[in-house]
């Protein structure tokens, strides 16, 4: 098993980005667990 990675995002824009960017390198069998929380502040 891989070690996690963390992406901590600052803006509406950066989320976008990471999203495409990760989402271009995943293929059918990639396994993807999201955790945490929104926080507006």
């Amino acid at each position: 098993m891989s070690n996690p990675k963390v992406f901590i995002s600052n803006n509406e824009d950066d989320t976008k980005k990471f999203a495409k960017d990760f989402a271009s390198k995943l293929n059918n069998k990639t396994v993807v667990v999201l955790t945490g929380e929104l926080r507006f502040w």
